[in-house]
């Protein structure tokens, strides 16, 4: 059981284990880590297609085999946000679904009135990007002997070999290690970006009308067709402010072969075009969700949504020396006809707006 789960974190944690330890104490610090390895229930792993933003919900105490598992039900999953509710457990199985998530790509998401913890936060540390709402918990403490309670210098070594091998710095290292077994380091947007840990922020969503997006929490069912629509949107907005390249990756995944665009059918090749003319015209774009505006209504019984609201916005162009901003209004339309959702219907007006200056 110890050499297969020693397997399962990958290479690198093999080599870091025979770096800092000898071979005969593999075994002895592995239980100094974790504690007795008896069967347990482990975490539980939902997955949700939605378009290309395949949804992926791991939530419980990370135990041995979680990691194995994680990787083997994501191996055919191109493209996932995966969101993380657990008060940690196993360093190993943390450390490893990490090294899956890092290694295919998927964004990590920690949703509102949510927790993320220990193991659970070295999980979220993996994605690309890492999302976390502003009433999220994301919480660090050093490594310990889950029997004694005591810190150990093995299981830090391993942790900091792993957030190294993320790309972090020494300062992130010693932030995630700096709390005490007993103790816990909870994040924040100024200690991310003092620490160069690259997240971004979600701001809450809800409506009086109580069409708000709910949030994928342990209050929500994580199957709540609402609730993903709500949360996709959500982080549809945070693509649009991406990189042009990120974003003409995932645009041709998101819509219908037909859309109804701003009061035109169109075919999807049509409305990739105006979009990437829009991103080339303004590569260095912000948007951001009003919060409040986000009302989602569906159709579960056809696998219909529709999704309105209010995006501020600012966008500019270095190579025009221009920049401009305002407020819009939107409304998508998804459907499910073939599986995952995609984008029907867009349309929208603009609510105000920023006269375009040019840049001194």
């Amino acid at each position: 059981m110890l050499i297969k789960l020693i397997s399962s974190g990958g290479s690198w944690l093999r080599r870091s284990l025979a770096k800092f330890t000898g071979r005969r104490a593999i075994s002895s610090a592995i239980v100094l880590v974790f504690g007795t390895w008896l069967p347990c229930n482990g975490a539980e792993i939902a997955i949700h297609p939605l378009g290309e933003f395949t949804f992926i919900e791991v939530s419980g105490d990370l135990e041995g085999g979680d990691a194995r598992l994680f990787a083997e039900r994501t191996a055919n999953v191109p493209k996932a946000i995966v969101t993380l509710l657990s008060d940690g457990g196993s360093l190993l199985a943390g450390i490893g679904i990490g090294e899956t998530i890092r290694s295919k790509g998927f964004a990590t998401l920690v949703p509102a009135n949510s927790r993320c913890a220990s193991a659970c936060a070295l999980a979220w540390l993996g994605g690309i990007p890492r999302y976390m709402a502003t009433n999220a918990q994301v919480g660090f403490h050093a490594a310990y002997d889950g029997s004694s309670g005591n810190e150990t210098g093995v299981g830090n070594a391993i942790l900091g070999a792993y957030v190294n091998k993320l790309g972090l710095s020494y300062s992130a290292v010693i932030y995630i290690t700096q709390a005490s077994p007993a103790s816990m380091t909870w994040l924040s947007a100024d200690d991310a970006k003092k620490n160069d840990i690259d997240v971004k922020i979600l701001e809450p969503s809800n409506t009086s009308s109580g069409y708000g997006a709910p949030q994928i929490g342990p209050s929500h069912s994580p199957s709540s067709l609402r609730a993903k629509v709500g949360e996709f949107v959500s982080l549809l907005f945070a693509v649009w402010s991406g990189p042009n390249d990120k974003v003409a990756a995932i645009l041709p995944r998101l819509y219908g072969a037909h859309v109804l665009f701003y009061g035109r059918n169109l075919s999807d090749d049509e409305v990739l075009a105006d979009k990437m003319k829009s991103i080339n015209r303004w590569p260095q774009r912000l948007y951001k969700l009003r919060e409040g505006s986000l009302a989602v209504e569906c159709n579960e019984a056809v696998g219909a949504c529709k999704a309105s609201g209010i995006v501020d916005w600012v966008v500019r162009s270095p190579a025009r020396n221009a920049q401009g901003g305002g407020a819009s209004s939107f409304e998508y339309t998804f459907e499910m006809s073939d599986g995952p959702l995609r984008i029907t219907a867009e349309g929208g007006s603009v609510i105000s707006r920023l006269p375009t200056t040019v840049i001194r």
